[in-house]
This record gives C-alpha cells, sequence and structure tokens, in this order.
C-alpha cells in the first residue's frame, strides 16, 4: 500500500514539475530566442519519472 501511494505522488507530483519545468524553459525561450520552446510531452515523461522514482527513494529511506 505505501509503495503504491508513493507511485500516486509520484504521479501527480511529477506532473505538476514537468508543467512548471515547460514553463520556464517556454519563458527563457522567449526572452533568449523571441520565440517560445519546449517539449510536448515533458510533463508526462517527468510523471513517469518521479513515478518510478519516489518508490525507490522511498525504499532506500525505510531500510535505514
Amino acid at each position: 500500500m505505501r509503495s503504491f501511494l508513493a507511485v500516486i505522488v509520484g504521479l501527480i507530483g511529477g506532473f505538476f514539475l514537468g508543467i512548471a519545468l515547460s514553463s520556464l524553459i517556454g519563458i527563457l525561450g522567449m526572452i533568449l530566442f523571441n520565440e517560445p520552446i519546449g517539449f510536448r510531452y515533458l510533463s508526462y515523461f517527468t510523471a513517469i519519472f518521479c513515478a518510478i522514482l519516489v518508490p525507490v527513494i522511498d525504499q532506500k529511506n525505510r531500510k535505514r
């Protein structure tokens, strides 16, 4: 149950992290190149990455 909760938290947190990161990249692109740049599915990729990473970190911290 704890691992499932960690995956859900990783998905939600990673999705919002991806949105924020994509916005930051877009703003920097507008400042530097006068056109928005970014990655189309960055929020989904960061959600999947965090859904894998958060349970691994939680498992390592639980062993201590």
